[in-house]
Order: structure tokens, then C-alpha cells, then sequence
């Protein structure tokens, strides 16, 4: 079997992929994405891809007019060629915080790879077969309730970079999922319309009730697909790949214990990939100063020093919202995942000084990884 780095992007790739053209309308884009059921869509001009349309281009830029150009609403665009490898791919996807990338062959598009393409491979590698759900999935995930109103489940998933969230009814029980479709649905079509229809942004949906009014169990899906923590990680990607899915709820007797979603998977994958380096990615920060940036890196830095001494870090993630502004103030909500040589780790915390909360939280995470080390060792010599 070839090694993972040997396997080509044009292996993997979709062929002739669904495309939009740079002068075309936001209506026009967002009925393609529906017709198709696709996530993302490059965006052409001259048959060059220049940028790329998603439903979080049109949630994130709702107060756009429909009529717009694409061009309005367009992200830049990273390329891939077609004699990639596929971790090539995924360390493009994961650093670009994008969920596919257009394939090149010269000046031509030849071909479009996903986060799906990818995952697709996993249950034929063999550093993948042994691992469980429990194993990489975030535990502790972020909820609604069915009263809470949609906006903000939007703001959440907005906020956590999410495209879905579980819907939490009483004792903790799974009782649905609210997504960035479902969410797109009420913010761009009237009640009747259809997806095959051009979508119009109505001022009031459901029976008079404006977007603010309407609660999450208006719009939730109620047949929810989950599996077990002892589940296998090809059946996670079975799953996933026939039900169409990006994630999947964790549960033990109905009750929420964590989600795996294709981020998730694709952090696996990056990790697979040797380098003499962790790879770090930040997301979500809404504070761009250097200092800012260089000071999160240098506290990262000297805690993957220490990890290292336990065991190989391979991809640090680091999530950060800002909420709860106050005057010139912002409380920080920080989320870390780090894949090691020897497992997958997630730590959360959150304050009002961003490098307390930072080291704060490296420390927790340091702790986690220096106690499942001790766990080894004692299950070496079979305590």
C-alpha cells in the first residue's frame, strides 16, 4: 500500500466540479448550492478560480442584496495542483480554515478537493484503523436548547467557527441539531419556497414571525445521527459520507458526551504527516496586532517544548472568541485540540486577559498529557 504522502491529489479529486462565474448574482450562487448540496463553490473568471462562495459568505454577509455579484461576498481562493499529495491538501484546508480548494493543472482547472475527498481515505490507512470515537472526539461541545431563539445559535456558530450544534432538551438529553443550513433556509426563503427555487431574503418567515422571534426547535432537525464512543473510526466516515454529513453527536443513554466532526478527522490526518515542528493554526481571533499574535505564539511555543518531553505534538489548534465587550474590555473564550504521537487531547478555558487565559489553559493541557502518560507507563508494566 502507498504511503499517505505518495497519494495524489488527482486521485482523490472531484472532477468537472460545480462552478459559479465572478459576474453572477448571490441569488445564483446560493440556488447552486442547494441544487447540488455542495459547501463550497469556486468562483471563475476566465475560467480561472479567483475566490470561493460558502453558506458562511452569505451568513456572514446577509445584509448584501441578492441581486449582488459574487465578487461581493467571494473569499481569496488556494490552489492546489493535481501531483499534490493529499496531506499537502489537508495541511492547505486546515491553515486556510477553508473546507475545499480548487485543483490545478497549469492555468486550468482540472478538478476540486474537499475536506470529504479526504476523509474518504482514512479507513484505508493503517495508522487509522485502531481508532475509536473516543479517541478524537471533542467532549464537553457547545449547545442550544429548542427555546433559545436562532440568532443565537447563529452567533454560536459563528463564534465557535461551527456549521452545526447540538440541541440540548432536559437531562442532558439529545433531542435534535440546528445547522448552518437550516439557519440559511429561514434567513433567505419564505415559508413555501423550495430549494430549487431563487431564494429572496423575506422581512418576516413563518406565519409573521420575524428571525429574532423564531427558536431553534422551529427549525431543528430532530432525527439526529449519532454513534457511541466505542465506535470505529471507519464507521464515523461511513456515516458521514452515505447521510451527508460534516458531523456526528456522541452519546451514552441519550445524553450528550461529545462531537466528531470532519475537523476533527482532518487534524488526524494532518498529524500523520512527519515534521520537525508542531503545526499550529489560531482561528477566530478578532485582535490582529502582531504583538498580540507573536505573544500567543511565543506562550504555545514553550508549552509544546515541555509536552514534547512526554510525547511528539504534531497539530495544536487554538480556537478564540470575543464576547462580552465591555467599553474597551473583551472576555475570551479560548478552545485547544492537540493531536500528539499518542492520542488527541481538547482543553477549554476562558477571561479577560487573553495570556492568562492562554497559559491557563496550556497548563491544563500539559496536565492531561502528562497524566495519560503516567497511564501508559503503568499499563506497561501492568499495574
Amino acid at each position: 500500500m502507498a504511503r499517505t504522502d505518495d497519494i495524489k491529489v488527482k486521485s482523490v479529486m472531484t472532477t468537472s466540479p460545480v462552478t459559479v462565474e465572478v459576474d453572477d448574482t448571490v441569488s445564483d450562487a446560493i440556488a447552486m448550492i442547494r441544487r447540488h448540496r455542495v459547501k463550497e463553490l469556486p468562483v471563475l473568471s476566465k475560467g480561472v478560480p479567483v475566490g470561493l462562495v460558502s453558506y458562511t459568505s452569505f451568513i456572514e454577509r446577509r445584509s448584501v442584496p441578492i441581486n449582488a455579484k459574487v465578487s461581493s461576498i467571494m473569499l481569496p481562493v488556494s490552489k492546489l495542483k493535481e501531483d499534490d499529495s493529499v496531506l499537502d491538501a489537508a495541511e492547505l484546508l486546515v491553515a486556510s480554515g477553508i473546507r475545499g480548494a480548487p485543483v490545478m493543472r497549469g492555468n486550468r482547472l482540472v478538478g476540486f478537493v474537499s475536506r470529504t475527498d479526504l476523509i474518504r481515505l482514512m479507513p484505508s490507512i493503517s495508522e487509522m484503523r485502531r481508532l475509536t470515537v473516543r479517541d478524537i472526539m471533542t467532549s464537553e461541545p457547545q449547545s442550544v436548547t429548542p427555546d433559545e431563539f436562532i440568532s443565537r445559535a447563529q452567533v454560536v456558530m459563528e463564534g465557535l467557527n461551527e456549521k452545526a450544534l447540538p440541541v440540548i432538551g432536559d437531562g442532558g438529553r439529545l433531542v435534535g441539531v440546528v445547522g448552518m443550513t437550516e439557519v440559511m433556509d429561514t434567513i433567505w426563503s419564505p415559508k413555501g419556497d423550495t430549494p430549487q427555487r431563487s431564494p429572496r431574503p423575506p422581512r418576516k418567515v413563518f406565519d409573521g414571525r420575524t428571525r429574532t422571534q423564531i427558536t431553534v426547535g422551529g427549525i431543528m432537525t430532530r432525527n439526529v445521527v449519532s454513534v457511541s464512543p466505542d465506535e470505529t473510526l471507519g464507521r464515523v466516515v461511513d456515516l458521514m459520507l452515505d447521510r451527508g454529513l460534516s458531523t456526528l453527536f456522541v452519546t451514552e443513554d441519550e445524553r450528550l458526551v461529545g462531537v466528531v466532526d470532519q475537523s476533527d478527522l482532518m487534524a488526524q490526518l494532518l498529524s500523520l504527516r512527519p515534521r520537525d515542528q508542531v503545526f499550529v493554526q489560531i482561528s477566530g481571533m478578532t485582535i490582529h496586532e502582531p504583538d498580540v499574535l507573536d505573544g500567543l505564539y511565543s506562550l504555545i511555543g514553550k508549552a509544546m517544548k515541555r509536552v514534547a518531553k512526554m510525547d511528539r505534538p504534531r497539530v495544536f489548534y487554538l480556537h478564540v472568541t470575543t464576547y462580552d465587550t465591555e467599553g474597551l474590555a473583551s472576555k475570551f473564550s479560548l478552545r485547544v485540540r492537540l493531536n500528539t504521537d499518542g492520542a488527541m487531547y481538547y482543553v477549554k478555558g476562558a477571561g479577560w486577559d487573553l495570556y492568562k487565559a492562554m497559559s491557563d489553559v496550556l497548563e491544563a493541557l500539559e496536565t492531561k498529557v502528562r497524566r495519560e502518560k503516567e497511564k501508559s507507563l503503568d499499563r506497561r508494566k501492568g499495574r
